[in-house]
């Protein structure tokens, strides 16, 4: 209703204007697509999963790091990998470690945001989350989690690897909102997959919940020694912050804002579980930490937990 009073009073206001003629167009300037420094793209179809995606790639200037590159798996790739890709290559020219960053996105970018519901969730939305506000979409359209982890292990991880000098043992998955949940996802039920993980606002809340399931399996390998995975976990002070510019000052919007982000708990969710599993007595190597981004939306907070996550994934 908002939106449609402003652009009514914009309408009114470039009526009442005066006329005036257009500035003389020129013609336009000759232009070909983008690309990023050191960085490739190619599409691969999966058939575990049964989609395509784009894969992008960023080797970043000079030598291999003896051993092979650590590799950085940055999910919503569409959106992340240049953030990512920017970091990895800044640090490498500066004289810092050098990483190999694996952007996985799809070939049709705008479709991505309907797309990664599938490949993100463990599960379906239940009926109570879809009458809380869940994506909307056939149960088709969810719970693909498994199957993208399966394209991601078997498939595309032996192709990076024959490509380039990888080391297979430090490898990092990153994810973001539902890429956060997918990172814990995998996490808790297969720990040893990666060295690091670094889940940015994780969405938590998914269907009650479900994902702290599988914490206890993880608890277990971790007090046992099994596994001494690096755990990295940031959230957004304004996701659940009343006073936060994404939710509206007045109006029916902000009962029904506020009351997604009480339920939701995307801070309280993301902190309580970082400190149980800092207090997990590990075997050397286990590492938690916990960021907490000031002045940041569930939006703009993308950004920031991608270049720490790349700081933490590139630290000894």
């Amino acid at each position: 209703m908002l939106l449609a009073s402003l652009f009514a009073l914009a309408l009114a206001a470039q009526a009442a204007a005066p006329a005036s003629a257009p500035p003389a167009a020129g013609p336009p300037p000759a232009a070909s697509p983008a690309t990023l420094p050191w960085a490739d793209g190619f599409d691969m179809t999966s058939k575990i999963s049964g989609r395509t995606y784009r894969i992008y790639v960023t080797r970043p200037p000079g030598p291999a790091p003896k051993g092979g590159y650590p590799v950085i798996y940055v999910l919503d790739g569409d959106a992340n990998f240049a953030t990512a890709s920017s970091q990895v290559v800044l640090r490498a020219v500066t004289g810092g470690p050098r990483a190999l960053v694996v952007g996985i996105g799809y070939p049709d970018a705008n479709a991505a945001m309907v797309l990664r519901n599938r490949d993100l969730t463990p599960s379906a939305p239940t009926e109570a989350m879809r009458k809380a506000g869940a994506p909307p979409g056939p149960a088709e359209s969810f719970g693909g989690a498994d199957a993208f982890h399966g394209f991601m292990m078997q498939e595309l991880r032996p192709r990076i690897a024959a490509a380039y000098p990888v080391n297979a043992a430090d490898q990092t998955l990153m994810g973001y909102s539902l890429g956060g949940l997918f990172a814990l996802h995998v996490l808790f039920n297969h720990p040893e997959a990666y060295r690091t993980f670094v889940a940015g606002s994780p969405s938590i809340w998914w269907n009650d919940r479900e994902v702290l399931a599988g914490e206890g399996r993880l608890a277990a390998a971790v007090k046992s020694g099994k596994v001494a995975p690096r755990i990295l976990i940031t959230s957004d002070a304004w996701e659940q912050d009343p006073t936060s510019p994404d939710i509206p000052a007045s109006g029916p919007g902000r009962a029904i804002a506020l009351a997604a982000i009480k339920t939701a708990r995307m801070v309280d969710n993301a902190r309580e579980l970082a400190a149980r599993l800092e207090a997990l007595p590990g075997a050397r190597g286990y590492e938690v930490r916990y960021a907490l981004f000031a002045d940041e939306t569930h939006v703009s907070g993308m950004p920031a937990a991608t270049s720490r996550g790349v700081t933490f994934a590139e630290m000894p």
